[in-house]
């Protein structure tokens, strides 16, 4: 069974593309619903990057998001975003830049529990 947390930092962060890019939040939501590991970029750790083509733009994959995600298997899977940005905004994202962003979002896990 597959299962989603969408975090209040991630929101946060993303809040800015979904204002612009009316779609992208539907985008988001069937690129998690469609994942496939054998699909997708292996960045370590458990974490994924998934590009995704978005509906408000009539360009490519290559031309459009990326979404850094983190996979969480025990009895079911456990998907949680990490970071969203728009590759015509910067190339690519730094390992201590995902590092942080996981922290931020574990921090914000462990005060819910």
């Amino acid at each position: 069974m597959r299962r989603y947390f969408i975090s209040e930092y991630f929101k946060k962060q993303a809040k800015p593309y979904f204002k612009k890019y009316r779609h992208l939040l539907d985008d988001v939501i069937q690129a998690l619903k469609t994942f496939e590991k054998r699909s997708v970029i292996s960045l370590g750790a458990n974490t994924y990057k998934i590009r995704i083509k978005a509906s408000d733009i009539p360009k490519g994959k290559s031309h459009a998001f990326r979404l850094i995600i983190l996979l969480i298997e025990r009895e079911d899977e456990l998907f949680i975003p990490l970071v969203l940005y728009f590759k015509g905004d910067r190339a690519s994202i730094t390992k201590a830049e995902i590092l942080y962003h996981s922290q931020c979002i574990q921090r914000e896990i462990e005060a819910i529990q």
